[in-house]
């Protein structure tokens, strides 16, 4: 019982981010070069059924107004996808600071 609650669990976790993946490609496909990151409850195996997948988009090809980046990142995800955008300049000044420590257990898809 134990074994198919886990396998469940492992197969509700790879479709998120499966659908991480598919926005991923989204995301390159309208903007070329970007770097994305899956962080959060799903990145980490705590989701629950309330929980969005977290998302960072990294892309030198992003809009330079915050609201038109989150707008068109709005734009290309769906469902429980909840993407945010940085500048590269924006994240390199934000890592540096240490303000991005939860990418350390986010993966980069």
């Amino acid at each position: 019982m134990l074994e198919a609650a886990l396998a469940r669990r492992y197969a509700e976790r790879e479709a998120l981010l499966e659908q991480a993946r598919r926005f991923a490609r989204r995301v390159r496909g309208r903007l070329g070069e970007a770097r994305v990151w899956v962080y959060g409850s799903v990145a980490r195996g705590d989701f629950n059924l309330g929980s969005d997948v977290d998302l960072l988009v990294v892309s030198p090809h992003l809009p330079p107004d915050p609201l038109e980046r989150q707008y068109l990142l709005t734009a290309l995800a769906w469902g429980r996808l909840e993407a945010r955008g940085l500048l590269p300049a924006e994240f390199a000044q934000l890592w540096a600071k240490g303000a991005l420590g939860f990418l350390e257990e986010g993966l980069e898809i």
